[in-house]
Order: structure tokens, then C-alpha cells, then sequence
């Protein structure tokens, strides 16, 4: 019988992020925001989002995850529904990536869902950043790297993870609670005070932030350039012709369209990924959780995880944000260290790492079965999530 253990198709990724989801296999891929849009005028929920929609529209965003966590399955489960078919999963296995300090509550509760509704045969809970480790792996050409640290930094948070011989180093694990939603809202909150009011418009200030800001290389000189150094406009798109809001460095004489001026904030809003205190949260920037997280590994083998630092996750696609993060830590390395930062270019890393562990000889020791949860129970199990 054809099913997930002979066939490479039959094993899918079901990459559940707090913002965006990817969901498919070797032939297949799947991608879309992981929200749900209520619409004032028609009570209508929207589950796929063009490049063009209208905001003005809605009037409740809702969101499965809060702070990277998901919470509210029956939201979450609506929007899988789109994609996911239980008659077509017999016979099949998902791999879902987990983010580092997700509660037994909600893994317990994936099981259930996943074999009692989805009807799948095998589940493989598997830490997110491992899947990076296996991205790694993949474009590397290597069977196994004996050290690697991931940098991962997405929409809910950041995390700096060390792997010794594919292996999490837990006591070196850091998380960060700052993330590209913290950088939206930053940004929307700061249009809204000065110029437009942009509340309800999480997914355009979204891209503003992606197409505008970036991360400066001297920060404290940069504020201190005057006026309109680093001005910019923002066209904002007109829904009613269906035309895209677009950024310009200068604007014609008579222009008339709607549109937002960004100087300082080009380069306030990524700073907080850097400096935290900026906005008041008492946490540390990345430099510095790198260096507390070395901290905890024997200093004999500090400098070999230095050398093998991968950067990833969306806000990593922030110009210059590879340049500032490799100058700090080079700069407060030890002279001997050999110091590497490579860039996972891909913003669908972690879904590309999983179709590479799903293809690997250790895929199917990783996966639970319907039957074997149904004998063991997920209290009996859990221990063995890697």
C-alpha cells in the first residue's frame, strides 16, 4: 500500500507561522497569511489576501497566535480548512515545525487535531530552528555539521539557538520577544500620531516598513544628520483603480496622490531590533544575547560556533541588517575567532529545511504514529519530540 513510509509525496510541511503559513511537499507548495478578516459591510471573512486589498474594509483582524504561541484552534483550524482535506491525508504525515517553548498544552492539542480531524497518519513536532540546521545542511551539500548557530529572526520574535552535532544546546537556547509585528506597530503607531491614521492597517504599514526602512550601520551619527536626510514618500495605493502604493525620492510639481513622508523613522523602527531600551523593553539586542548565549558553552569550543553563525527569519531581509549584525559580533570577538555570518537568503528557509528532513534517514524515527499515540498517550510520547 502506497502511504507517507514508501512515498516522498505523501509527506507534507505544514509550516504554521504566527504571520505567514507554507504548507505542501516536493511537487506542491501552499502560502498565505495566517489571519482571517471580518468585513464591516457584508460580514464576509476573508481568508486569502491579494497585494491589493482594502483594508478600509475590515472590521476585526482575528490571529490564532498571540506572541508566537497558537491559542485559538478553532480560528487556526478555519483557515487550514481552506487547504488542508482529511480524505486526501489518509495515508499521510505532517511535518510541523515548533517554535522553542511552545507549551505541552498546545503541542497535545496539535496531536488531537491533526489525527482526530485531519486524519493523518504520522505527526512530526519538530523544533523550528533544527529545521533551519537541515536548510543548512541541504545547500551545504554535508550529511552533518558538528557545529552551528541559527540567528532566527521572524515576525513574533528572535531566537539564538547553538547545535552541537544536530543537536539543540538547550542551556545556550535564547529567545527574544521582539519580532517583525512589534516593528509593524511601531511604525503604523507613529504614522498615526503624525500624519495618517493607519490603525487598522496592519498589512499596508507592513509593507511600508519592508520597502522603506533599513538598518543603519552608525546610528547615533545618522540621528544626528539633519531634516530630511534620509527622506522618502510613500505613495499610498488607490483601491478604486486597483494601483499598487509605491515609494518615490522626489515628487512632481502638482502631485496629488495621498502620500506618507518616512525620514528618521527609516531607521528608528529597525533599531529596536538592536537596542530594545529604545522603546523601553528591558531586554538585550542580538549582539549581546549571542555573546550571553556563548557564554553557557566551554570557551574551548566558543569560537567554533562563531565561525559557523547562519542568520535567518524575515527581518533579516532588512538592508544592511547582515553588515551591522556581523560588525558587532566581529567586533567583540575574541581576535582568534574566525568569525562567519552566512545569510539563509530564502524567506521560506524553515519550510525548505522540512522537505530536506523529510527526505532524510531520520524522518521517519521522528514521527508518531495514529496507533502508537493512541496506545501511549502524548504524555508517554512528548518526551521523545526532538
Amino acid at each position: 500500500m502506497d502511504n507517507w513510509r514508501q512515498n516522498n509525496q505523501r509527506r507534507f510541511v505544514l509550516d504554521n507561522g504566527s504571520y505567514q503559513i507554507r504548507y505542501g511537499n516536493d511537487v506542491q507548495k501552499h502560502k498565505q497569511l495566517n489571519l482571517v478578516a471580518h468585513l464591516k459591510k457584508t460580514g464576509q471573512m476573508i481568508y486569502d489576501f491579494d497585494s491589493l486589498f482594502d483594508e478600509s474594509q475590515v472590521m476585526t483582524y482575528y490571529k490564532p497566535h498571540v506572541r508566537g504561541v497558537l491559542v485559538d484552534f478553532d480560528k487556526q483550524i478555519n483557515i487550514w480548512d481552506k487547504f488542508l482535506n482529511p480524505k486526501l491525508l489518509k495515508d499521510c504525515s505532517i511535518t510541523y515545525p515548533l517554535q522553542p517553548f511552545t507549551p505541552d498544552q498546545v503541542v497535545n492539542k496539535l496531536f488531537d487535531v491533526m489525527f482526530e480531524y485531519y486524519n493523518v497518519d504520522a505527526f512530526c513536532p519538530i523544533n523550528a530552528q533544527k529545521m533551519l540546521y537541515y536548510n543548512v545542511l541541504a545547500k551545504e551539500g554535508v550529511a552533518r555539521k558538528q557545529f552551528t548557530y541559527i540567528i532566527d529572526s521572524s515576525h513574533s520574535a528572535t531566537y539564538l539557538v547553538p547545535i552541537f552535532d544536530g543537536e539543540i544546546m538547550y542551556s545556550g537556547l535564547r529567545r527574544m520577544d521582539i519580532g517583525g509585528r512589534l516593528l509593524t506597530n511601531q511604525l503604523k503607531d507613529n504614522i498615526s500620531f503624525k500624519q495618517f491614521d493607519l490603525k487598522n492597517y496592519f498589512l499596508l504599514s507592513s509593507k511600508i516598513k519592508e520597502l522603506l526602512c533599513f538598518v543603519s550601520m552608525n546610528y547615533f551619527q545618522d540621528m544626528k544628520k539633519p531634516k530630511n536626510h534620509f527622506r522618502k514618500y510613500y505613495i499610498l495605493p488607490d483601491f478604486e483603480i486597483r494601483r499598487e502604493g509605491y515609494a518615490v525620492d522626489l515628487l512632481n510639481v502638482g502631485f496629488l496622490d495621498e502620500k506618507l513622508i518616512l525620514d528618521k523613522e527609516r531607521i528608528t523602527i529597525p533599531e529596536i531590533l538592536f537596542r530594545p531600551t529604545e522603546i523601553g523593553l528591558a531586554q538585550k539586542g542580538p549582539t549581546e544575547t549571542f555573546f550571553d548565549s556563548l557564554s553557557t558553552i566551554h570557551k574551548d569550543l566558543q569560537g567554533y560556533f562563531a565561525e559557523n553563525i547562519y542568520l535567518s527569519g524575515g527581518n533579516s531581509f532588512f538592508s544592511s541588517f547582515y553588515d551591522r549584525l556581523y560588525n558587532e559580533i566581529r567586533q567583540n570577538s575574541s581576535i582568534d575567532w574566525n568569525v562567519n555570518l552566512t545569510h539563509l537568503d530564502d524567506i521560506d528557509s524553515v519550510f525548505q529545511g522540512s522537505l530536506h528532513f523529510n527526505r532524510s534517514s531520520e524522518f521517519q524515527n521522528a514521527c508518531f504514529t495514529k496507533a502508537e499515540y493512541q496506545e501511549k498517550g502524548f504524555d508517554n510520547i512528548k518526551q521523545y519530540i526532538i
